[in-house]
């Protein structure tokens, strides 16, 4: 049985002093006004779990204003066991606690899986590539610990190389630098080509059902020639990154292109269509991380109901809730069914945490 959050707990987080939710079961909705810290709620739980935000933010940014530190804290279970994680936020710094015990991100990748859903996510298809490079990377890195480390060691390198190309460094500094470029990116593009293999066959059965049998094609576009060592390309494209004082080449500007019926989508598809690419695209990342991982992701809906339309939500209730711990924010409970309602529980922020 999947690991699934039961009490979860917030202290000095973004808005809130203090806010508290003990026994957790399968859904639960939170409701309230915009701009009321409904999204606050799915950042810490995403925090928690795939141990990275959606928003981006600084430790700094996540700790209450007029504060010192924060926490997030949570009990999880999958039934037999209870484990207690903690995240604390303390002199600009983010440390995990297991049981009780320091524990690095690393450790922890993959140990509470989870999805989130947001608006921004509906620019993945017509977005930059950065989005939907991310996209994978967020998987990969909760799936795969070593997919996890070499990212981070590409994010590093990168900004080192950047830095001397900036600096105007000597050919034998940036020489050597390449080197080590050329190793840790060419494995970071080989995981996250393997990896969307592995995913594409999900995206395009799940799309076909969503769009009544639209052929959806996803192709994964290396920024330097296939057969070409990365070091080669570099060399060769020197004296451009000179000029431009910044890495042109590597897997930091690789492309995912996603086509329907050989037209690209980002020139051709629809709002519906981008629609349905995106959540076809969670739907393979809940089916890829249950193939991998052995267990279901939790799922974090921040705000998503009010932009897909009825046929959508009904594809996203149906294929992606069912025996799934989900959290689900919205500013209008009328995009829920009777039976949905009846089976959620329904946390009213304003009423409950704000008491007004």
């Amino acid at each position: 049985m999947s690991l699934r959050i039961r009490d979860i707990s917030l202290t000095n987080f973004r808005s809130y002093d203090r806010f508290t939710i003990e026994g957790l079961e399968d859904l639960t909705i939170f409701f309230g006004p915009n701009a009321i810290g409904k999204t606050n709620i799915i950042e810490a739980i995403q925090l928690l779990t795939a141990l990275t935000s959606f928003r981006k933010a600084t430790s700094h940014e996540l700790v209450k204003q007029g504060k010192q530190e924060a926490s997030i804290s949570a009990k999880i279970t999958d039934g037999n066991r209870l484990l207690d994680i903690d995240l604390l936020f303390m002199e600009g710094k983010r440390r995990y606690q297991l049981n009780g015990k320091g524990r690095s991100i690393k450790s922890l990748k993959g140990l509470i899986p989870s999805i989130s859903f947001s608006p921004e996510d509906l620019s993945l298809v017509k977005g930059s590539d950065s989005h939907r490079r991310q996209e994978v990377d967020l998987i990969g890195s909760q799936v795969n610990a070593n997919y996890y480390q070499i990212m981070r060691d590409f994010e590093k390198i990168l900004k080192h190389r950047n830095k001397l190309l900036k600096e105007e460094a000597s050919e034998s500094l940036l020489d050597s630098l390449t080197d080590i470029f050329d190793t840790v990116g060419t494995q970071l593009a080989a995981y996250r080509k393997a990896l969307l293999g592995r995913m594409t066959p999900f995206i395009v059965d799940a799309y076909a059902n969503i769009s009544n049998g639209e052929r959806l094609e996803v192709i994964y576009a290396s920024s330097w020639e296939e057969g070409t060592g990365l070091s080669e390309q570099l060399s060769a494209s020197r004296a451009q990154e000179r000029a431009r004082k910044v890495t042109l080449i590597g897997p930091h500007r690789d492309h995912i292109i996603f086509k329907i019926d050989d037209m690209d989508a980002i020139s051709f598809a629809s709002q519906g269509q981008q629609r349905s690419i995106v959540l076809a695209v969670k739907m393979a990342e809940v089916k890829l991380i249950e193939e991998m991982l052995d267990q279901k992701p939790i799922l974090l809906l921040d705000d998503v109901m009010s932009e897909l339309d009825s046929a959508r939500r009904d594809a996203m209730v149906k294929k992606l809730l069912p025996q799934t711990q989900t959290f689900i924010t919205t500013a209008n409970l009328d995009y829920f069914d009777e039976e949905m309602i009846k089976n959620a529980r329904i946390i009213d922020i304003k009423k409950e945490y704000l008491g007004t």
